[in-house]
C-alpha cells in the first residue's frame, strides 16, 4: 500500500476488515500480476490520496486462460481485505454511485440482462415470458438475434443486408448488392432451382437436358 504507515504483515497492527469504497486509478500493474491499482477515500489524513495495487476477483482465472472484464479508470470499486490486512486488498465488484447511469433502467419485471462496453458493443438477455431472446449488437447498427419466440435467428448489418433463418428452415439472404460466393466448388443439391432474370455463366453443362419454352437456335444446339 502506498502512502498508507498501516500495512503490517506480520499480524501486528490495526485490521480492517467490512467493504470499502474505492477508485480506479491505474489498470497497468508494473509487476504484471493483474492487479488494479485504486483510491481508498477511507485510509489516510484528510486530503491525503492513499493508493493500493488490489487484486481483482473474477469467476474464471488460470494460466493464460480465464475471464478478463477490466475496470474502467476513474469508475467505483469495492474492497475488502484478506484476514482484514490493508496490504492485502482484494476488488470484490464495482458499483454505481448515482454519478453514472446504468446500461438499462430498472424495470419490476426484471427481464434483462444487458453487458455494454465503453464503445456501445452489448450483449443482451431477454428473459420476457413467451418472447425469450439473446441479442449481439454494436453501436453502428450491426446485430445477432436469436430470436426463441419467433424461432428465428437473424444476422443483420447497419446498411440492411440480411440473413434470416426462420422456424420452416427457409434461409433468406438480402443484400444491397452483389452476393459473391468463391470456392473451388459449388454444388447445389434441390429438386428445383428457381432464377429470376439471367443466368449467366461461362460454360453451362447439362446431363440430361436443357428445357424451356424459349429456345434459340444457334451452333451447337440440337433440333
Amino acid at each position: 500500500m502506498n502512502g498508507d504507515p498501516r500495512s503490517p504483515r506480520d499480524g501486528e497492527g490495526p485490521r480492517w476488515f467490512g467493504l470499502y469504497p474505492a477508485v480506479v486509478s491505474d489498470l497497468v500493474d508494473p509487476d504484471a500480476k493483474g492487479r488494479i491499482k485504486v483510491k481508498i477515500p477511507a485510509f489516510g489524513a484528510a486530503g491525503e490520496a492513499v493508493f493500493a495495487w488490489a487484486t481483482l476477483l473474477t469467476p474464471y482465472a488460470d494460466q493464460d486462460q480465464g475471464l478478463e472484464i477490466l475496470p474502467e479508470v476513474d469508475s467505483q470499486v469495492v474492497l475488502a481485505f484478506e484476514a482484514g490486512d490493508p496490504a492485502r486488498p482484494y476488488i470484490v465488484g464495482a458499483c454505481w454511485n448515482g454519478s453514472r447511469s446504468l446500461p438499462e433502467a430498472a424495470t419490476v419485471a426484471n427481464n434483462l440482462r444487458t453487458l455494454k462496453t465503453r464503445s456501445g458493443s452489448m450483449l443482451q438477455f431477454d428473459d420476457t415470458d413467451g418472447a425469450a431472446k439473446v441479442t449481439v449488437s454494436m453501436e453502428s447498427g450491426h446485430r445477432i438475434v436469436l430470436d426463441d419466440a419467433a424461432q428465428e435467428v437473424t444476422v443483420e448489418h447497419s446498411n440492411g443486408c440480411k440473413i434470416n433463418i426462420n422456424i420452416a428452415g427457409q434461409v433468406t439472404i438480402t443484400a444491397n448488392a452483389t452476393v459473391e460466393v468463391n470456392a473451388s466448388a459449388v454444388n447445389v443439391h434441390a429438386p428445383m432451382v428457381s432464377c429470376d432474370g439471367i443466368v449467366q455463366c461461362t460454360t453451362l453443362i447439362a446431363s440430361t437436358g436443357v428445357v424451356s419454352p424459349s429456345y434459340t437456335p444457334g451452333a451447337g444446339n440440337v433440333w
